[in-house]
């Protein structure tokens, strides 16, 4: 009988434990992360909609390029016919059917220009999608910082409640003074003034973070900020300036200015029309059809178009120019971005290991002899503060090397969405 009891709860002990490892689990799958907010940012942004449509217009004048003119139908009446025959009335005795002919390759030059056209829209969503991620970047990255500071801001007052619980026993046991016991005071309601601000700030940040990626989320669940991100080689980095989203479209724009050259040249002169009439006349005594048909063509005898041509080569010229002028801004930046990102990680890691351990070890020895009645309560207000403090600059340090990381990928095109890359191995924070 006892037996089976035990059976029965180690079955509803193990139930608990997966229910509890399935929640911890869905847990870990609601934790926001960059890629999650950036994927989360790419699907709402209005901004990155209105690029797809832009496309899709593009689309439709790819498909519209290459069509031809339609043909026009003329009907015509008069009252001559009645005249003729003395019958009188008006009749219907006019139809014509007329139709241009693109002789000149028009067509062809404008299907080529729609299609660099598309082009240049199809690799402007990629480099809007690199402004969109930058801009989730900021404000995940600065999201973490704000909760870090936080929970920082909420550490220091618990050992701002221990100190001042400490000084107590220590005043009633006549080993402090009660000046330096209100020291304590003093040290104990700055923690708790620490913590308004970081509650400010953070809250700030959740309204950003809400409004970006448009969720209800009041206290987001985030990965935690604690480490550099990996450093990618520049050679690899500037390798791929090739393929970067903004200089393709700004490629593809020379390409449409120089087909637009080619659409001007073809519009030189219009394109001839051929007509085909069936009419009815008076011929012989009787009423007669009568069929004509002939060729029109328009003489360039004053306009040949010599002003629109040169005007689309300047422009084809300048769109040229905006290239190079372009290529050179993104592969400065590109060194720049990488230059500032290899100085902050040595940075933070020197100021981890030359700052951050031994405050945080001072700290703790301070700690425990303020407890022991051997530390005076300035050496510890002193260590207290260098501790937390090097802390929040540590903190800060790791948001400005993935804000970094962050305009290093866009700086060089690389998606984070795109295929993992060694390049930029732990930027999935």
């Amino acid at each position: 009988m006892s037996r089976g009891i035990f059976e029965r709860a180690a079955v509803v002990v193990c139930c608990f434990v997966l229910i509890l490892e399935s929640g911890g689990v869905a847990a870990q799958s609601d934790m926001w992360t960059l890629e999650s907010t950036v994927q989360r940012v790419l699907k709402e942004a209005p901004e990155r909609r209105a690029a797809d449509a832009e496309v899709k217009a593009r689309q439709g004048g790819l498909r519209q390029a290459g069509v031809w003119p339609n043909p026009t139908v003329e009907f015509g009446a008069s009252n001559a016919l009645g005249k003729e025959d003395g019958q009188g009335g008006t009749d219907l005795n006019q139809f014509t059917v007329r139709q241009q002919l693109p002789l000149s390759g028009r067509l062809g030059s404008q299907r080529k220009q729609a299609n660099a056209h598309l082009k240049q829209v199809e690799a402007e969503v990629g480099q809007q999608s690199l402004v969109l991620e930058y801009e989730a970047a900021q404000v995940f990255h600065g999201l973490q910082l704000r909760r870090a500071q936080l929970t920082l801001a909420e550490q220091r007052l618990q050992s701002a409640d221990e100190f001042q619980r400490i000084g107590l026993r220590r005043e009633q046991a006549g080993d402090l003074s009660r000046l330096e016991r209100l020291r304590l005071d003093v040290v104990r309601e700055s923690a708790s003034q620490l913590i308004a601000t970081a509650e400010g700030e953070y809250r700030e940040s959740i309204s950003d973070f809400q409004t970006l990626l448009n969720v209800a989320e009041t206290d987001p669940k985030l990965a935690v900020l604690e480490q550099t991100p990996t450093l990618a080689a520049l050679t690899g980095l500037e390798a791929r300036m090739e393929v970067h989203p903004a200089l393709v479209a700004a490629r593809q724009g020379v390409e449409t200015a120089r087909h637009a050259v080619e659409v001007t040249r073809a519009n030189r002169f219009a394109d001839p029309e051929i007509w085909l009439a069936r009419e009815q006349d008076f011929l012989g005594g009787s009423r007669q059809d009568v069929t004509a048909f002939g060729v029109a063509v328009t003489v360039p005898l004053w306009d040949r178009g010599s002003g629109n041509i040169d005007a689309a080569q300047a422009t084809q010229q300048k769109a040229q120019f905006e290239v190079d002028a372009l290529q050179r801004q993104i592969g400065n930046r590109l060194r720049l971005n990488h230059l500032h990102l290899a100085h902050l990680i040595e940075q933070t890691q020197e100021y981890r290991t030359n700052v951050l351990e031994p405050a945080e070890e001072i700290y703790q020895l301070s700690r425990k002899g303020f407890a022991a009645g051997e530390m005076e309560i300035l050496v510890l207000i002193d260590a207290v503060d260098t501790y937390f403090e090097a802390r929040s600059q540590y903190l800060e340090l790791l948001q400005q090397c993935w804000l970094e990381a962050a305009g290093l990928r866009r700086a060089a095109g690389v998606s984070l969405l795109a295929a993992p890359s060694p390049a930029f191995e732990g930027s999935q924070q």
